[in-house]
């Protein structure tokens, strides 16, 4: 089971007067960063909104964005400041009386004036957004988790064939071992009957020839350690836990080092090609478990 690193969640709840939207967006990187946009006036709620988050993801760039908007319509509409209109509608008679001929003011003389009109004062109950804000975060967290666990589904599809190929060619190269001595005997014994031609052939000599290049170019041990590296990852994506990107990067990066040996001690053509095409799977296997948390 694994989860993908990026995702997307979203969530609104509407209540008490209030409409709250988490929006998170959750990007790949190699340990946990989280990012948090809350509304200005509101600073004092970023470590308890962090935390959370912190909670229910191991790794990644979590960006999460925060709005806060009253529905309340005594809460929305901007307020008259009385005090100030009175004032200049005072003003207004006074002119109107200074200007013979001129229209009396009217309503709308006043209501045209800017600054007579205020925001509204802030009501604000801290401790019920504080805790809309983290039921609503929750939410989109789930979201978060449920986008990032469909992903995995995929990933983890793509990364069980590659790893099937893998298996593929190392038995192919299991097999080829043994093949290998003989036939380079056999090139070295024809090579030197061709050289020494009428020579008798030493058969001790050529098999001790063959004994050095055998230590030489053992394998087993590096077949082994795949081997051991492929069914650890098997079981680690398989598992019914998560499965750490971390961990899945560790075996993978052991992967690549046991093929680059096994590569460096064999010249024999099959092998070679099979550890050509190991090298592009484990490549590929890099790349996918990059993005897994």
């Amino acid at each position: 089971m694994i989860y993908s690193m990026t995702a997307f969640g979203r969530a609104q709840v509407e209540e008490a007067g209030y409409s709250v939207t988490v929006e998170i967006k959750a990007l790949n990187g190699r340990f946990l960063d989280i990012v948090i946009r809350l509304p200005k006036s509101f600073p004092d709620f970023e470590e308890g909104l962090r935390k959370q988050i912190a909670q229910a993801t191991r790794r990644g760039r979590i960006e999460a964005y925060f709005q806060i908007e009253s529905t309340a319509a005594d809460r929305k509409a901007p307020r008259l400041n009385l005090s100030l209109a009175r004032h200049y509608w005072e003003q207004l008679q006074e002119l109107h009386r200074h200007l013979p001929g001129s229209e009396k003011p009217r309503l709308e003389s006043v209501l045209s004036i800017p600054y007579i009109f205020e925001p509204p004062e802030p009501v604000e109950d801290r401790d019920l957004l504080f805790d809309l804000l983290k039921r609503t975060l929750a939410q989109a967290l789930d979201q978060l988790q449920q986008s990032r666990a469909i992903e995995g589904e995929t990933l983890l599809a793509d990364l069980l064939t590659r790893l099937g190929h893998l298996r593929e060619d190392l038995s192919l190269i299991d097999h080829r071992k043994d093949t290998i001595l003989e036939e380079y005997m056999l090139r070295l014994k024809d090579r030197m009957a061709e050289l020494l031609k009428e020579v008798t052939i030493d058969e001790a000599r050529l098999l001790q020839e063959v004994a050095c290049l055998a230590e030489r170019s053992d394998i087993n041990e590096e077949l082994v350690r795949f081997r051991s590296h492929v069914n650890q990852l098997e079981e680690l994506l398989s598992a019914p836990v998560p499965a750490d990107g971390r961990k899945l990067d560790f075996f993978v990066q052991e992967l690549h080092r046991e093929t680059n040996t096994i590569g460096s001690k064999t010249n024999d053509l099959e092998t070679v090609q099979a550890v050509v095409r190991m090298k592009s799977e484990i490549g590929k296997l890099k790349e996918q478990v990059q993005n897994i948390e």
